[in-house]
């Protein structure tokens, strides 16, 4: 029973992969091996990021005797991604998965349905440990670590910490989306409180992403001491090192913790995963009272249903309105910052690469406002619902219009503000002020149309959960990394064709080539789109 369950979750997990969503009929074996070698393209990229970090620290750390503090920094990055990655779907996966009281109605025992969610969520844990352990452990054999330690042990030993590693992860987000469920259910404004712990995270993550250099640097300058501090106050970082390097007796008391963590996370979570997927005592209790209802048009209808689904789906809002966030944050930045990047952009300016600065800064906003294309997923989140939205006397070019125009209004705003005052404060122009911000707004609705445009053709109404086509669906993959190659297309072709054209001609024509974009997506929408909508 067990097995038929995680065979369930992971067809429900990668579906997308092998089966139109549209029709349910599965793809051709040459369409799902590119979609399954566009996802191992993309482990490899991060992989390879980690690999670059590991190579360039690995080496000087095995050189002064310290690979066992090597180890124990690959460790935290690999605890932390597994978590960071895992606990968001965790909390989805556990408790929130839409048929959670289906499979309670079967005569199926709660702890096998909850053995063979943590099963996936272990796999999907270990996954993203995987990304920064493998790298590193690469790295520290070419960094001289045979020469280090005994290379048969530290071979056994590393394998043993990778499985077990990927044990803890899934302990600790099982652990984490417990609590999140059982605060969730006392919680009034529960999605409200998802939001700001996982902004809180995201803020703390790019922080560290954003200082990783100088980590390094200083990491290089001041081992020694580094490596006390971690030996003295934090001793499981120093027995997780050293089981790396290859001592068996930390690799066994590793083991042991992580076995015993996870005995204690499947104790709790089976005594209250019943009580906790069947319970919402937190729902308040609202007295009624008569009003007068407001009477609105279809369109700001189809905006107020967006709004409330923005709202109430977490994944959804961190997905889709993350760059509301980050772009007025950028903004604050580079206000104080304008004085470390001013020499930067002198010294560029005086060479003939000079016209590449704003077209870099054009192709920046370009990639955010790519991240938060909302539109993508907004019909596949219709669900089994989206027969109200067939059915109902509202015209389906109002429906895409709603929609288009409801997440171009909620980035462009930002966008706007970011693009034109990020210009002033780097003492551009008038003409480049004038087309960064054309080609922004632009740009940010071609991503809200587009993605419109693939949400419809790609949309997938027989999900369970609602990670499924916000975070792992063709038509978000698609919009996500369009934006960011047409994005770089503005100062890569421009580099590539300097000599033959000038710089404001490209600028003025990148612009207007967004702009046509912009209408062909919105007339598909307007004449295609509206008859798929039918068919769903």
């Amino acid at each position: 029973m067990v097995g038929l369950l995680i065979k369930k979750e992971f067809k429900n997990l990668f579906r997308t992969y092998f089966v139109n969503q549209k029709s349910g009929k599965g793809y051709s074996k040459a369409k799902t091996f590119g979609f399954i070698c566009l996802f191992v393209f993309l482990i490899l990229i991060l992989m390879a990021m980690f690999f670059g970090m590991g190579i360039s620290i690995s080496g000087p750390l095995v050189s002064m005797g310290l690979g066992w503090f090597y180890f124990a920094i690959m460790g935290i990055m690999a605890l932390a991604l597994g978590v960071f990655g895992d606990v968001f779907n965790t909390y989805a996966m556990l408790y929130k998965a839409k048929d959670n009281e289906l499979l309670l109605t079967l005569p199926i025992p709660s702890s096998k349905i909850l053995i063979s969610r943590m099963v996936v969520v272990f796999l999907l844990g270990l996954l993203y440990e995987c990304i920064v352990f493998i790298p590193g452990i690469i790295s520290f054999w070419l960094g001289g670590g045979g020469n280090y330690c005994n290379v048969p042990s530290a071979i056994i030993s590393q394998i043993l910490i990778l499985l077990f590693l990927g044990l803890f992860i899934t302990s600790l987000t099982c652990f984490l989306g417990w609590l999140v469920a059982l605060a969730s259910n006392k919680m009034q404004h529960k999605n409200i409180a998802v939001i700001i712990f996982s902004v809180i995270f995201f803020g703390a993550y790019y922080f560290f992403c954003m200082r990783l250099s100088d980590f390094i640097n200083s990491l290089i300058l001041n081992a020694e001491a580094f490596s006390n501090n971690v030996k003295s106050a934090f001793y499981p970082a120093f027995a997780f090192g050293m089981a790396g390097v290859g001592n068996l007796m930390d690799t066994l008391i590793f083991v042991a913790f992580s076995v015993v963590t996870f005995a204690i996370a499947v104790y709790i979570l089976s005594i209250s995963f019943r009580k906790i997927i069947t319970t919402n005592k937190g729902s308040v209790k609202v007295k009624y009272k008569g009003y007068t209802g407001k009477k609105s048009s279809q369109y700001f209808a189809i905006w107020k249903m967006e709004g409330k689904r923005f709202v109430s789906i977490p994944t959804y809002t961190l997905n889709a309105g993350l760059g509301i966030i980050i772009m007025p944050a950028l903004l604050i930045l580079l206000l104080f910052k304008k004085s470390t990047l001013a020499p930067l952009i002198e010294m560029v300016g005086t060479t003939e690469y000079a016209p590449l600065i704003p077209m870099v800064c054009a192709t920046m906003m370009a990639c955010m406002v790519s991240m938060d294309c909302g539109t993508a997923p907004s019909m596949s989140l219709e669900g089994k619902s989206i027969w109200i939205l067939q059915s109902s006397p509202v015209d389906p070019k109002t429906v895409m219009r709603g929609k288009i125009d409801f997440h171009f209004v909620l980035n462009v705003i930002p966008a706007f503000i970011l693009a034109f005052f990020g210009s002033l404060i780097l003492g551009f122009g008038a003409l480049d002020t004038l087309l960064i911000v054309v080609y922004t707004v632009a740009f940010t609705y071609l991503i809200s149309a587009f993605g419109m445009m693939m949400g419809t053709i790609r949309a997938n109404v027989n999900w369970t959960n609602p990670v499924v086509p916000i975070k792992q669906s063709m038509a978000v993959m698609i919009t996500l990394f369009s934006g960011w190659i047409l994005s770089v297309v503005y100062p890569g072709g421009w580099y590539l064709m300097r000599s033959v054209v000038d710089p404001i001609v490209w600028k003025v024509v990148m612009t207007l080539l967004i702009v046509i974009m912009d209408i062909l997506s919105y007339l598909w929408c307007m004449k295609i789109g509206i008859k798929k909508i039918k068919e769903l």
